[in-house]
C-alpha cells in the first residue's frame, strides 16, 4: 500500500482537486493521510467532508508548525509499504501510481523518482529531465547532486513525484528539517540517497503536476535570506558527515545559484532601473559568487541561462534587468524547464 502524505495549510482553493486526483488513480491500493496544519480557512470542513465519504482518507488536524513538521507528524501515522508526498495545491495524472509501481516492481531500488510537469491553467508543460532514466547508486550522483553548475539547484530538490520505501525512512529515522524554510526537500533527499542502496529514475511521462498559480507581482525588492539559512544547515550536515571538502565545488556553485534566484526577483519587484542595478551589483559583486562563476558548467546550461551568466560576468546589470523584466516573461510559459 502507498501512504500518500498531504500537508494542508489554507488550501481551500485546491485541496479537493488534489485529493480527487488521488482517488481517481488507476492503482487504488493507497491511504491518504491529510494533515491540516492549523488552517484558518475552510480546509478543515472540506477535508472532513471528503474523509467521511471515502475511508481511504485519514484526516488529522494540528496547530500550525510548518510543512516539515507536518510531514514528520504524518510519518507517525502512515502504514503503507511506500510513501508518496503530494502538496495540497498540486495534482496527479490518473496513472501516476500505476507507472511508479511498475518501476518499483522491477526490484532492487529503494525509491522511484518520477518526472514533473507545470500547469499554468492549460495543458501541463513537462519538465526536461536532468538525468537519464535508469538505476543509480549514491556514488554515481554525489558529484552533481547538490549543484551541477547549471543554476538549477539540487538534483532532486523536491520530494513530490517520488515513491519512497517507507522502511528506509523509518529504519534510518529520516525526517524533514523544521529549521529550513526552503530546500528542506533537497536535504531530505540527500539523506535518503545516502541511506538507500540505489534508486531508479523514470522516463517520461510525468507523474506529478505543479500548479503554477502564485503571483509575485509588486513584491519588495529584497534578498530572500531563507536560502542563506538553508545553506548553513546543508553545510553543517555535510560537515557532520565528513563530506564538506568533497562538496566544496558544488557549494561554490550554489553561491551563484542562490544569487541568481535572488536576482530573478527583480522580474516582479516594485523597482526602477537604478534600484535594480544596485541590487544586482550587490548580489553578483560578492567575492564568493565571483569565485563560483568559474565552477559553472556553461556547456550544459539552457541558452537563456547562458545569456544571463554572460551579463552577470560582464556586470551588465541594466541589460540583465531589462531582459528579465520585459523579454523573459513572454517566453517563460513555453520554456521547458
Amino acid at each position: 500500500m502507498i501512504s500518500v502524505i498531504v500537508p494542508a495549510y489554507n488550501a481551500e482553493r485546491f485541496i479537493e482537486n488534489a485529493l480527487n486526483s488521488v482517488l481517481r488513480q488507476t492503482c487504488s491500493d493507497f491511504e491518504i493521510i491529510v494533515v491540516n496544519d492549523g488552517s484558518q480557512d475552510s480546509t478543515d470542513r472540506i477535508c472532513r467532508k471528503m474523509a467521511a465519504s471515502d475511508q481511504r482518507i485519514r484526516y488529522f488536524g494540528k496547530k500550525n508548525t510548518g510543512v516539515s513538521d507536518t510531514r514528520n507528524f504524518a510519518f507517525s501515522k502512515m502504514t503503507g509499504e511506500y510513501v508518496f508526498f503530494l502538496d495540497a495545491d498540486d495534482f496527479l495524472p490518473e496513472k501516476a501510481f500505476e507507472l511508479l509501481m511498475a518501476e518499483m516492481e522491477k526490484g532492487d531500488c529503494d525509491a522511484v523518482y518520477g518526472n514533473h510537469a507545470y500547469s499554468y491553467g492549460a495543458d501541463p508543460l513537462p519538465r526536461v529531465p536532468r538525468i537519464a532514466s535508469g538505476v543509480y547508486h549514491w556514488d554515481e550522483l554525489k558529484n552533481i547532486f547538490l549543484d551541477d553548475g547549471t543554476l538549477t539547484g539540487i538534483l532532486f530538490g523536491s520530494d513530490c513525484g517520488v515513491l519512497y520505501k517507507s522502511s528506509v525512512i523509518q529504519e534510518h529515522h529520516l525526517r524533514f528539517c523544521c529549521e529550513m524554510k526552503v530546500n528542506e526537500d533537497g536535504l531530505f533527499n540527500l539523506e535518503f540517497l545516502m541511506a538507500a542502496s540505489q534508486i531508479r529514475v523514470m522516463e517520461e511521462p510525468y507523474v506529478y503536476v505543479y500548479n503554477q498559480w502564485k503571483s509575485h507581482a509588486d513584491r519588495p525588492l529584497e534578498r530572500d535570506y531563507r536560502f542563506d539559512s538553508s545553506e548553513r544547515i546543508i553545510e553543517a550536515c555535510l560537515e557532520g558527515k565528513g563530506l564538506k571538502e568533497e562538496f566544496a565545488d558544488q557549494l561554490s556553485c550554489r553561491k551563484v545559484s542562490v544569487a541568481f534566484w535572488n536576482a530573478v526577483r527583480v522580474k516582479d519587484a516594485k523597482t526602477d532601473l537604478k534600484q535594480a542595478c544596485l541590487y544586482l551589483q550587490e548580489l553578483f559583486g560578492d567575492p564568493e559568487v565571483k569565485e563560483g562563476l568559474r565552477c559553472l558548467d556553461y556547456s550544459r546550461m539552457s541558452k537563456y541561462k547562458r545569456v544571463f551568466c554572460f551579463l552577470m560576468r560582464r556586470r551588465m546589470y541594466a541589460a540583465f534587468y531589462l531582459l528579465l523584466r520585459y523579454i523573459y516573461p513572454m517566453a517563460e510559459k513555453v520554456i521547458k524547464r
